[in-house]
C-alpha cells in the first residue's frame, strides 16, 4: 500500500531512534483501527492508515515506552520494549477535527516548513484526519476577483496581513495593516502546497475555507446587476472593524464568482472536496435575502465544484439557523458543535452528521484551563456524535487537555481519570514521581475540575464594550486570563473583555500543586517535558499572586510589589522558548522579502497580541494577552509603570505606538527553567 511509506516517515520522525526497533504494517477494514503488537524483539504497529498507525506510536510511547511528544516538551527514552500483549483500539468517529478557524491567526500565522511537518505529525499522533487550513488561499481570492474588475493592486490592499487572515475568511475584517504583497501571497502558497501534499499523504483531510459570498468594496459598480449587502461592523453590527461586503449567494452573479473561485482553487491546490462556509458569522447581515435560497445557492456551487463535497459549517453564536438546515443535502454537513452545546438545543442538527467540540482557549492565551471530567466523560454524555473537534483558538497551551480529548477518538467509553492520570504522568516525566503525581491530582481537582465560566464585560478595560448579548456564545468556556496584562486601572480583574472576572479555583490549591511540581526537580529536572512545565505552573502561581494584589493598587508599596511580579514573570518566561515575544516575531519576520516587508508583518504581528487591528478594533484589545518574556518585561511593565507615575492615559494609542516600534526582543531562551522557579518559590 502506498501510504505504508508515508506511516513509516512519520513514525521515524517522531520516535527518533526508537523507529529503529518498530515495524509497520496495514491493516484491512472500513473502521479505523490499530493494533500495537510484539513480535520477537520488535514491535509492530498495525492500522488502517497513517493516522491509525501514527496514533498507534502515542499509544505505545505512552503505555509501554514512558515516553512523550508534544508541542511543549518531548520526552522519549533510549530503549523501549515491546508490548506484553497486543493492544488493540478502534474509532467509533468518521471525523475527528483540528483547528478552530482562528488557530491560522494565534498559533501557525508565521509557521514554515519545519513547524508544519512537526504540527501535522501530531495532529495524526493525536488521531486527527480532518484540519480547516486557510495559509495560502489568499491566492484564490487574488485570481479570481480579477476576472470581475478589480486590479492586483486593489486586492493586495485589501486582503489583509497572515497575523489576520483567519477573520477575513470568516468576513470579519478587510484592509487592515498595510495588505499584503503578490510576493508573499506566493511564498505562503507554495508553502501551502505543500502541507497540502503532506496532509494528503498522512490522510488528513484539508478543509479548505470556500466562496461565501465575501467580495471587495465597489463589486456592483463594477458589476451592474450584482447584488451586495453591507455587512456593518463586525460584532453584531455593534461594535468593532467594518466588515466586507457580502455578494448574496441566491443570485447568478454569486454563481459566476464561486465557479472562478473553486476554478483557481483547484488550479493552484489541486482537487479538494470540504470546504468551511458560514453565512451570516457573528451577526452577519443577509439583507432582503432569503436565507434558504442563500444556502441553497451556496450548494449548488459547492455541488458543482465537486459533486462528492462537504461542506463544514460552525455551530457558533446562533448558527446554522433551522431553516439553512431545512434547504440542505444534510448528508452532505459537517456541523461542527463548537461548544459542545449547541446539539442538545438544535436537536442534533436535523440529522445532519456532527462533531462534539470543546473550546478550551480564546486568542491563545496561557492560563491553565480545562475540565477534565467533562472531557473524560463525553462517550457517556453525548449522543449521536459523529465526530470530535478540538476548537481551541490557539493550540499552544494546556497539554493534558490536548491529549485527554485527543484519547476519546479511540474509545466508546468514558476515560477514568483515576487511572489515565498516573500513566500520562508517568509517560510526560519518562517515570514514576509521587510528588509529580501528587501535583498533577491537585490540578486535576482545582485548575481541571470543571471549566467555570463567569463572564463579564468590565466598563475599566478602558475600551467600548457592547452588550453583553454579543459575547454571549463566549460564556460557556471562559479560560483565566492575567491580570499583568490588564490595561491598567485601579483594582482591574480581567484582561480581555471576555476573560474572566474571578478565579474558578482556590489559588492555594495551585500554590500547593505548584510546591509538589517542584518537589520532584531532583528527579526530573533534566526531562523537558518537566521543565516546560514547571514555567507554566509558575507562571499561573504568578500570575494569581498578581491578581490577590490587583484588588489594591492605591498605594505605592503595592505598586512596587505588583512591579516586582512582573520581573520575577519575565526572568521565568524568558527561560522557555514557548514563551518568548522575540520568537514570535522572528517568525514573522522570517515572512519578509526584504526589511520594509518585514516590518509591516512585524507590526500587525505586534497588535493581534495587544490592541488586536486598528482603533476600531479596541473592543478586542488584550484578547489574544500573553505570558511572554518581552511583552511582559516591555509592554505590560511599560503600560502600568505608566499608570502608576500618571495616571490613566490613552491605551490603545500607547499600544498602536508600541506595535509601531521597531524593537530587539530575545528570541532564545536564558537561565534555566527549575533553578528560577526554585529561587520563586524560596524568595517568597
Amino acid at each position: 500500500m502506498q501510504w505504508i511509506d508515508a506511516a513509516r516517515d512519520a513514525v521515524r520522525r517522531l520516535a527518533g531512534p526508537l523507529a529503529d526497533t518498530i515495524e509497520v504494517r496495514a491493516l484491512d477494514g472500513d473502521q479505523e483501527r490499530f493494533e500495537i503488537r510484539p513480535e520477537g524483539g520488535t514491535t509492530v504497529l498495525a492500522g488502517t492508515g497513517p493516522v491509525a498507525v501514527a496514533a498507534a506510536l502515542n499509544r505505545y510511547l505512552r503505555e509501554v515506552a514512558h515516553g512523550h511528544v508534544s508541542r511543549w516538551g518531548v520526552q522519549l527514552p533510549a530503549t523501549a520494549p515491546p508490548p506484553g500483549e497486543t493492544i488493540r483500539a478502534a474509532s467509533p468517529y468518521r471525523h475527528r477535527v483540528a483547528y478552530n478557524l482562528t488557530v491560522a491567526g494565534y498559533s501557525t500565522a508565521f509557521h514554515q516548513w519545519a513547524d508544519w511537518e512537526r504540527e501535522l505529525d501530531l495532529l495524526a499522533a493525536s488521531g486527527v484526519n480532518a484540519a480547516h487550513l486557510t495559509l495560502g488561499q489568499e491566492a484564490v481570492w487574488l485570481e479570481a476577483f480579477q476576472e470581475f474588475g478589480y486590479t492586483e493592486r486593489e486586492l493586495l490592499e485589501w486582503i489583509v496581513p497572515p497575523s489576520h487572515q483567519a477573520w477575513q475568511w470568516l468576513n470579519n475584517i478587510h484592509s487592515f495593516g498595510g495588505g499584503t504583497s503578490r510576493g508573499l501571497v506566493e511564498r505562503r502558497a507554495e508553502l501551502a502546497r505543500r502541507v497540502l501534499g503532506r496532509m494528503r499523504e498522512l490522510g488528513i483531510r484539508p478543509i479548505l475555507p470556500g466562496f461565501s459570498g465575501t467580495v471587495p468594496d465597489g463589486f456592483v459598480k463594477r458589476n451592474p446587476g450584482a447584488v451586495t449587502v453591507d455587512q456593518g461592523l463586525w460584532f453584531m453590527n455593534v461594535a468593532g472593524p467594518r466588515r466586507p461586503d457580502w455578494l448574496d449567494t441566491s443570485t447568478p452573479e454569486y454563481a459566476a464568482v464561486a465557479e472562478a473561485f473553486y476554478r483557481r482553487q483547484r488550479e493552484r491546490f489541486g482537487r479538494h472536496d470540504a470546504w468551511a462556509i458560514d453565512l451570516l458569522h457573528e451577526g452577519g447581515l443577509i439583507g432582503d435575502a432569503s436565507l434558504t435560497e442563500a444556502a441553497a445557492g451556496v450548494e449548488r456551487a459547492l455541488r458543482a465544484a465537486d459533486p462528492g463535497y462537504l461542506w463544514v459549517i460552525q455551530a457558533w453564536a446562533g448558527n446554522p439557523r433551522e431553516e439553512l438546515l431545512a434547504a440542505l443535502d444534510r448528508s452532505r454537513l459537517l456541523v461542527v458543535d463548537l461548544t459542545g452545546t449547541a446539539w442538545r438545543e438544535k436537536a442534533g442538527f436535523q440529522g445532519a452528521p456532527w462533531a462534539y467540540g470543546i473550546l478550551p482557549n480564546y486568542g491563545g492565551r496561557h492560563g491553565l484551563y480545562g475540565s477534565l471530567p467533562d472531557i473524560a466523560a463525553v462517550p457517556a454524555t453525548v449522543r449521536g456524535a459523529d465526530g470530535l473537534a478540538n476548537m481551541a483558538e490557539g493550540v499552544d497551551t494546556n497539554p493534558v487537555v490536548w491529549d485527554l480529548f485527543a484519547d476519546l477518538t479511540w474509545t466508546e467509553r468514558p476515560i477514568d481519570l483515576g487511572e489515565w492520570l498516573p500513566g500520562w504522568v508517568r509517560a510526560r516525566y519518562g517515570q514514576d514521581d509521587p510528588d509529580a503525581l501528587a501535583a498533577w491530582r491537585v490540578l486535576r481537582e482545582s485548575v481541571y475540575a470543571d471549566w467555570g465560566p463567569d463572564f463579564g464585560p468590565s466598563s475599566s478595560l478602558g475600551a467600548p464594550v457592547p452588550d453583553e448579548e454579543v459575547f454571549k456564545d463566549f460564556q460557556i468556556y471562559a479560560s483565566t486570563d492575567s491580570v499583568l496584562a490588564a490595561a491598567p486601572s485601579p483594582a482591574p480583574d480581567q484582561a480581555s473583555v471576555v476573560g474572566p472576572r474571578r478565579l474558578h479555583y482556590d489559588p492555594a490549591d495551585l500554590e500547593k500543586a505548584w510546591r509538589l511540581l517542584l518537589a520532584a526537580a531532583p528527579r526530573l529536572r533534566d526531562a523537558d517535558t518537566y521543565r516546560y512545565d514547571v514555567v507554566d505552573v509558575t507562571r499561573q502561581v504568578l500570575a494569581d499572586r498578581a491578581r490577590a494584589l490587583a484588588a489594591d493598587l492605591a498605594g505605592p508599596a503595592a505598586q512596587q510589589a505588583f512591579l516586582d511580579l512582573m520581573d520575577r514573570q519575565e526572568r521565568l518566561l524568558a527561560t522557555r522558548p514557548e514563551f518568548l515575544l522575540g520568537r514570535w516575531l522572528r517568525a514573522a519576520r522570517g515572512w519578509g522579502a526584504d526589511e520594509a516587508e518585514a516590518d509591516l508583518i512585524e507590526r500587525a504581528a505586534k497588535r493581534l497580541i495587544t490592541v488586536w487591528g486598528d482603533a476600531d478594533a479596541a473592543v478586542l484589545a488584550d484578547y489574544a494577552n500573553r505570558d511572554w518574556a518581552g511583552l511582559t518585561g516591555d509592554y505590560y511593565k511599560a503600560r502600568w509603570s505608566a499608570f502608576f507615575a500618571s495616571g490613566p492615559a490613552d491605551w490603545n494609542a500607547f499600544g498602536q505606538e508600541w506595535a509601531d516600534r521597531r524593537t530587539e526582543y530575545q528570541s532564545e531562551p536564558v537561565g534555566d527553567p527549575v533553578e528560577v522557579a526554585l529561587e520563586i518559590m524560596s524568595s517568597q
